[in-house]
């Protein structure tokens, strides 16, 4: 009897064995998502998981590994580290053991966050199933395919405090935008200013050139201005953390405004709206700093736009005499002159 029992159960065993040395990976699918596939730096970001088992059998062993890339910060406590979590020089690596009944599937998170800007590609995966008696296991390994959109950090600069006078005091609900149609008086001519708001009916009444003072109004838009130099730098990544808070203010005044480049940031028309920042932010986080033409070009394809009614806010680098003279082009052309930021020194 004895004898019998212990044939019976080596019979068992190996028929088992032999069931779960089947195909299975072939029954064994994984699929990866993202809470938002764009972030700022220092921003958590959760990756969700699901293995799923399409199999009538249950998967008495799986294993799930994510390989994430050096870039990447695991954001998780530390006894979930200590459980889960094995790093080394090429980062950190992710480990799941379980088990799948028939038709059930197992879920997990991990959460991330990423320290500079750029764009990410998340890493590898490997999933494993193991026969009943863990003699030959077999992986299955891919790519993760998600990506991360890493946009520049907001900044908090002197510069950008200008920004207060230069968009006016929203609690009074006033704007140091001039509007052409409310005229409240006039005054001397200085020179600085346009010679198409000179009242030349005014001016022959006094004897001496007199220009409209117009009343403000909110009927505006801005232009932002971006000069990109990928030969410098750390002033470039400066001046990406400008535009991004930049439009945020903009957007926070409701203030409709376009952002123009002459790099990689390209261009977007004028806009409001979450969409349209989202969309600013994505490519400020995939931009190479890379400029494609001269900030005269720059400022020639603002010229053949001739909106008189845009202000401008021009963010660079640093400029040259070159730039400064397409600038100057700029400035006779619009009703105030523009607000430069910059992301280095200037001169």
């Amino acid at each position: 009897m004895i004898t019998f029992i212990l044939i019976f159960s080596v019979l068992a065993v190996a028929a088992v064995e032999f069931a779960s040395r089947r195909d299975k990976l072939r029954h064994l699918h994984v699929v990866f998502e993202t809470d938002s596939n764009l972030v700022e730096p220092g921003e958590t970001v959760a990756l969700r998981f699901t293995v799923y088992n399409t199999s009538r059998w249950p998967m008495l062993y799986a294993g799930l590994t994510l390989r994430l890339d050096s870039d990447i910060r695991i954001r998780e406590d530390e006894v979930w580290r200590r459980r889960h979590v094995t790093e080394d020089f090429a980062g950190a690596r992710v480990d799941y053991h379980f088990y799948l009944l028939p038709r059930r599937r197992f879920s997990g998170k991990v959460t991330l966050s990423l320290e500079k800007r750029g764009l990410y590609e998340l890493g590898k995966y490997y999933l494993e199933y193991g026969d009943y008696l863990g003699l030959s296991p077999v992986i299955r390994s891919g790519e993760l395919d998600l990506r991360l959109i890493c946009t520049a950090a907001a900044c908090e600069t002197p510069e950008i405090d200008a920004l207060g006078g230069y968009l006016g005091d929203i609690s009074v609900h006033r704007f140091l935008f001039e509007d052409p149609s409310l005229v409240m008086g006039y005054r001397d001519y200085s020179g600085r200013e346009p010679m198409k708001l000179i009242s030349w009916m005014q001016s022959a009444k006094t004897g001496r050139l007199m220009v409209r003072q117009n009343d403000h109004t909110t009927d505006r838009i801005a232009a932002v201005l971006v000069h990109m130099d990928a030969s410098l730098r750390q002033p470039m990544e400066r001046c990406l953390e400008l535009v991004r808070t930049v439009c945020e203010q903009l957007e926070s005044a409701r203030i409709p405004y376009a952002l123009l480049s002459n790099g990689d940031l390209f261009s977007v028309s004028e806009g409001l709206g979450n969409s349209h920042l989202f969309f600013i932010q994505r490519r400020i986080g995939l931009s190479r700093l890379t400029g494609y033409t001269s900030f005269s070009d720059l400022i020639d394809r603002c010229l053949q736009r001739r909106r008189t009614d845009c202000s401008y806010i021009v963010i660079a680098p640093s400029l040259t005499a070159e730039d400064r003279a397409a600038l100057a082009r700029l400035r006779r052309f619009a009703d105030q002159d523009p607000l430069i930021l910059y992301g280095g020194e200037s001169a």
